[in-house]
């Protein structure tokens, strides 16, 4: 018998396409928008060119994406139960690891300024860490809150939608 999820959060690459697909008809949409907004300006035709040389390589761009995402289907996903938190990234194995929620000590989450990237660690008690997607909108304080239901020894953020940040020395 399966063990009852306490969280659990997937998102395919299909719904990823959906997305970009979206954008694919949005992104005409603001453009004319701004365009028109700025046609009494001295600069048009130029902006006019730059804009829809943009507009074309995005286009494609996103169609490209399109195109990638459904002919390569995976999930990513992150799932929470008594006895393990797994959370699998079909592209990158760092964000890849299951651990059992009663050894973990602290999550912290911070972002590297002068990289510009956000992390979010989950400190074991064994001294190792894990890194924990922050790409993906699964809902942190509901995973933050199942994981204190059964480890309240560890040690969160202060505050779940900030990211502190890291102090390099030189």
């Amino acid at each position: 018998m399966q063990e009852a999820d306490l969280f659990y959060y997937a998102r395919s690459r299909q719904q990823q396409a959906k997305v970009a697909a979206i954008n694919v008809i949005f992104l005409p949409m603001v453009l004319g928008a701004f365009l028109y907004l700025v046609r009494s300006s001295e600069q048009f035709e130029q902006t006019q060119n730059i804009i829809l040389i943009v507009l074309i390589i995005a286009e494609v761009f996103l169609l490209l994406l399109i195109v990638w995402l459904l002919r390569n289907p995976a999930s990513f996903f992150i799932r929470l139960n008594q006895h393990e938190l797994t959370t699998f990234h079909p592209m990158f194995k760092e964000w890849t690891f299951s651990v059992n929620p009663s050894e973990i000590v602290e999550v912290r989450q911070s972002t590297d300024s002068e990289a510009m990237l956000s992390s979010i660690r989950i400190i074991m008690r064994d001294g190792k860490s894990y890194a924990l997607s922050p790409n993906f909108s699964y809902d942190r304080k509901q995973l933050y809150q199942a994981l204190a239901h059964l480890n309240p020894a560890i040690i969160f953020p202060k505050h779940i939608a900030l990211f502190s940040a890291d102090r390099h020395t030189n």
